[in-house]
């Protein structure tokens, strides 16, 4: 909305009174000069103010990137809103996730970016996440790696295999539960010796080196 004098005719008259008081007018002043009283002068300026910053606002959520609205949503949300997307915009979506993920700095808008990766299950995504399984960042790391883990390609094979390694627990557990869909012979024998090592282990993650040893033996 367009509040100015030219635009007179289609504002409120309470407008008017914050034009006037824009005009450096006092409240005394405008009391005057529109015959009301001074009480409702400040009730004018106080319903203008809120108005507009209602619609300034506005205009800043309609500017926002659509990756920033996503940031905002809590999980349930993020999930309905790219279930939401028809074809063209998914694309621009996925798009604009590559994107923003090569660029962000912030780790927890970062994880929340992997995390959508996994969701979405494209492998065209792995260029990207590949390399952040080195992120000096233990929770990206760990996110990286149950988005491989959803994502299922055989391309991870090799990087799933090191990040059994990795100095985080969950990270290790997802490594495992990942091989288990597309590890290989190097895979099993590296789950073995590792299953060896049980009193350095958590027992969680030793319970996802069994079933994916016990997976991928049932697989030869």
């Amino acid at each position: 909305m367009n509040i100015s004098w030219d635009n007179i005719d289609q504002l409120e008259d309470y407008f008017i009174t914050y034009l006037l008081y824009k005009e450096s007018k006092t409240v005394s002043q405008i009391s005057k000069i529109r015959n009301i009283s001074t009480t409702e002068v400040n009730d004018h300026l106080i319903r203008a103010k809120l108005e507009i910053k209602a619609m300034l606002k506005d205009e800043l959520e309609s500017s926002k990137d659509i990756l920033d609205k996503f940031l905002e949503l809590n999980k349930e949300k993020r999930i309905a809103f790219m279930e939401s997307l028809h074809e063209e915009r998914m694309v621009d979506f996925k798009r604009r996730l590559y994107k923003r993920i090569l660029i962000e700095r912030n780790a927890e808008d970062l994880m929340i970016l992997i995390w959508a990766t996994g969701e979405l299950k494209d492998d065209r995504f792995l260029k990207l996440l590949h390399p952040l399984t080195s992120h000096r960042h233990s929770d990206v790391r760990r996110i990286t790696y149950s988005a491989l883990r959803k994502i299922e390609s055989p391309k991870s094979r090799e990087v799933l295999q090191r990040g059994l390694y990795d100095t985080n627990a969950q990270t290790r557990q997802y490594c495992a539960k990942a091989l288990s869909k597309i590890g290989n012979e190097t895979s099993l024998k590296m789950l073995r010796q590792l299953k060896n090592k049980k009193q350095f282990e958590k027992d969680y993650v030793l319970r996802a080196y069994d079933e994916a040893i016990d997976t991928l033996e049932k697989g030869d």
